[in-house]
Formats: C-alpha cells, sequence, structure tokens
C-alpha cells in the first residue's frame, strides 16, 4: 500500500503549467462528446420536444440546437432517467 500512496503523491506533486491543464481537459473532452453524440442519436424523442420549446426563439436552428443540448448534457438525462424513473 505504500508504493501505491508513494506513487500518488509523485503523481499529484508534479507541477503542470497552464497549457498542460487546457491539453489534458481537451483530452479529456474529447470522450465525453463522442458519448454524448452517441447519446444524442439515439434519443429522438427528446430532440423532437426539444426542437419544439427551441422553435419560437430559433426557427432555423432548433433541429441543431436541439441536438447540442442534448448531447452536452446527456450525464443528466441519465441521471433524471434513472431518479424520476422514467
Amino acid at each position: 500500500m505504500s508504493g501505491l500512496r508513494q506513487g500518488v503523491r509523485r503523481l499529484l506533486s508534479r507541477q503542470l503549467s497552464v497549457a498542460d491543464v487546457i491539453e489534458l481537459a481537451l483530452w479529456l473532452a474529447i470522450p465525453y462528446a463522442a458519448a454524448g453524440l452517441v447519446w444524442a442519436y439515439f434519443q429522438t424523442e427528446e430532440l423532437r420536444h426539444l426542437e419544439g420549446v427551441l422553435q419560437p426563439w430559433l426557427p432555423a436552428g432548433a433541429g441543431m440546437a436541439a441536438y447540442l443540448i442534448v448531447a452536452g448534457l446527456w450525464p443528466l438525462y441519465l441521471v433524471f432517467a434513472t431518479v424520476c424513473g422514467a
């Protein structure tokens, strides 16, 4: 256990520049965005409902906005579906 603890301390004590943190965030965003796009592709009912809500404000881009909102907020859709029993 002490070897694991030393390894974690060594990892956490490493100094990172702002560019390193931005690069890490971008690398972590790739699987998040991919999972969101796949999730949104299969949620046609949610997309149609959200597109209908957005239609008065974005007549030309309601479909794309609905798709991007569902793709970006896919973890919330998972949590709400589990909590609300939908």
